[in-house]
């Protein structure tokens, strides 16, 4: 019984971390005010979290990808129909399987794109536009496409996932949008 509680008070101050990183920021962010809306004692969180950035990086998990396997990964080529029916044009499995999971995660993943300046995580957001710029390059058939075009079609995607990701409607409205979102971007530069 005293692991159940364990994990409920680590579970309570992930999401009260979370929550703080949300408003604040990592930089503003406090252990004390993460504490305050954990309703724990500011040293408990050290038994649970070796310091702030160790607490960040248990936030962030759910989102961390290595975003160049993701887009390297091959399948049957044929998009999967996602658990609303839709397909999300363009994408492999592996890529629809990784964005899904960032619907279930929109605020952890707002955190990484848009709120983590100052940690490791702070050029997370160039990464992943610099990945997908370089899997959209690999596998264009519109050669005419120059490599600027590429990076600000790139860059796009990621500012309209995370129109999404800010904008929620629920799950089935997100994979719609991102069908949509990919099509028009996909089709355009010949994918």
């Amino acid at each position: 019984m005293a692991q159940v509680l364990k994990d409920e008070i680590r579970e309570g101050i992930r999401k009260a971390a979370l929550e703080e990183f949300s408003e604040k920021g990592y930089q503003s962010a406090a252990m004390r005010g993460i504490a305050k809306k954990a309703g724990v004692p500011a040293g408990l969180i050290y038994t649970y979290y070796k310091n702030k950035e160790a607490l960040f990086d248990a936030v962030l998990s759910p989102v961390l990808y290595d975003w160049e396997r993701v887009m390297a990964s091959q399948d049957d080529g044929e998009p999967k129909a996602s658990h609303t029916g839709n397909t999300v044009y363009g994408l492999s499995r592996a890529e629809e399987e990784c964005l899904l999971n960032l619907f279930d995660h929109r605020q952890e993943f707002i955190l990484l794109m848009d709120k983590s300046g100052g940690t490791r995580y702070g050029q997370e957001k160039d990464r992943m536009i610099r990945y997908i710029g370089e899997h959209l390059e690999k596998h264009r058939r519109d050669q005419t496409a120059d490599e600027l075009l590429v990076h600000i079609i790139a860059n796009n995607f990621v500012d309209g996932l995370l129109q999404i990701m800010y904008h929620y409607k629920g799950k089935e409205w997100a994979v719609m949008m991102l069908h949509k979102l990919s099509k028009m971007y996909l089709s355009g530069i010949g994918l």
